[in-house]
């Protein structure tokens, strides 16, 4: 799996160099050659790392599109003000990597003003250069449109939907993605000649049907790429598609199996870090459960039982931010709590006990996972994984018209199929966004 797209990497890495050249540059203006000694180029090296920190933090790495110009410079005033708290606290903690301030406000103001510059071009060199790959689609049933709609909304990707082929729908029969039926699955040929497709994703209805065979095989010596619309799904939408799942990819090929070094590798880090984050939030945590007794009746924390490994019950608790008589109102206490993300703290403890992990679906009180198991044949395989503090599930936006629990089953398996150390660390990440309104978007 790929954690960024190509265009999002290429992005990064460029605007990491740029941001180097930026500082370096005004390390040169300032004091010429001088601004370069001292190991003073490791603090430009850190201040050019921080920017683009800055820059993923404020969300311009999510994808190419921004709202506007005026946005876009909005997104990046909030990345550099991440820099500058950044470069504050170095230099006024005296570690050796800070840099100058006329040297860090000169490079940040030409480091803006020429990533500014670059991410207008880049967008523009992209669609000249390397324009978008044409995506057929065969059906229009719910899967297809899906993908449709994810490719229209991410162009990070590098694909387009050219359209579909239905023989259930009229020629020009709006579906989604913006686009339409362009004809028959017989026309496939000619359809492909026109629209100049260079892939073809297999809708679930047609797969069930009678294919197209010969013209698939005669698409493919062209060149052209095919693929199926689960696999398309799983790789555009970051789930695993529900629609197509079978029982022997867990009974023969276990394609959902976690790797036990993972996951001990896993339980490592989050007992580690989980230690050392309840350390620091004992005071917190102390201070909070006396203002909920102080601010309102009943008890300070809710405790319930969970779902765990395997299924395994275990108790967790979460500070109460309610009335106890009425759980929809807030309390005034809870209202900050809950705006500061501290409601689940004391779930850390949990962490530190080994009944959860930093990263993994979100827990299930027991009595509703009892119930998805019944619903949903496929929901137990999320529970060869540990609980986390946050997921894969707890950081997609992506709308749908699938019932929230199947789309949460669907970023659970994902999640199961794909766990990797690089994967918890870009779900901690994307979680910190969320944690911190100031990197907020």
């Amino acid at each position: 799996m790929k954690l960024l797209p190509e265009r999002i990497s290429v992005l990064l890495l460029s605007e990491l160099l740029l941001s180097f050249a930026c500082f370096v540059a005004s390390a040169l203006i300032l004091y010429g050659s001088g601004g370069l000694r001292d190991g003073r180029i490791w603090g430009l090296a850190v201040a050019a790392a921080s920017v683009v920190a800055g820059c993923f933090f404020a969300g311009l790495y999510r994808n190419l599109q921004w709202r506007s110009r005026i946005a876009l410079m909005l997104q990046l005033c909030s990345a550099f003000g991440l820099v500058l708290l950044v470069e504050g606290a170095f230099s006024y903690t005296g570690t050796a990597i800070g840099v100058p301030l006329w040297m860090m406000l000169l490079g940040a103001s030409v480091n803006f003003l020429a990533m500014f510059g670059w991410r207008v071009a880049y967008a523009s060199l992209l669609k000249k250069l390397f324009p978008p790959v044409p995506v057929l689609f065969l059906g229009v049933d719910d899967v297809v449109c899906e993908i449709a709609d994810a490719l229209a909304a991410r162009p990070e990707l590098g694909f387009s939907v050219a359209g579909f082929l239905s023989d259930t729908h009229q020629r020009g029969y709006s579906v989604a993605g913006a686009c339409q039926v362009e004809g028959r699955i017989d026309e496939m040929a000619e359809v492909i000649d026109r629209l100049k497709v260079k892939r073809i994703v297999a809708g679930m209805e047609e797969m069930r049907r009678r294919l197209p065979v010969a013209a698939l095989i005669a698409a493919k010596r062209k060149g052209i790429t095919i693929e199926e619309a689960g696999i398309a799904y799983e790789s555009v939408c970051g789930r695993v598609c529900s629609s197509s799942f079978r029982p022997s990819q867990i009974i023969f090929a276990n394609e959902l199996a976690v790797s036990p070094g993972v996951m001990a590798l896993q339980s490592i880090y989050s007992n580690l870090l989980g230690l050392i984050a309840f350390i620091c939030s004992v005071p917190v945590l102390a201070v909070s459960r006396i203002a909920i007794r102080l601010s309102s009746r009943g008890p300070a924390m809710i405790t319930e039982q969970y779902a765990g490994l395997k299924g395994v019950p275990f108790t967790a608790s979460r500070l109460r931010c309610t009335e106890t008589d009425n759980s929809r109102k807030l309390t005034v206490v809870g209202h900050w709590i809950r705006a500061l993300h501290l409601e689940y703290l004391p779930r850390i403890g949990n962490v530190v006990r080994g009944e959860m992990s930093l990263v993994g679906p979100a827990p299930a009180r027991l009595e509703f996972a009892e119930h998805l198991s019944a619903l949903i044949p496929v929901y137990r395989q999320r529970q060869t994984v540990k609980p986390g503090l946050t997921g894969w599930t707890q950081i997609q936006t992506t709308e749908t018209n699938l019932p929230d629990a199947i789309r949460e089953v669907e970023s659970d398996l994902y999640y199961t199929k794909h766990m990797s150390i690089a994967l918890d660390a870009y779900i901690l990440l994307h979680a910190l966004r969320g944690i911190l309104p100031f990197l907020e978007e």
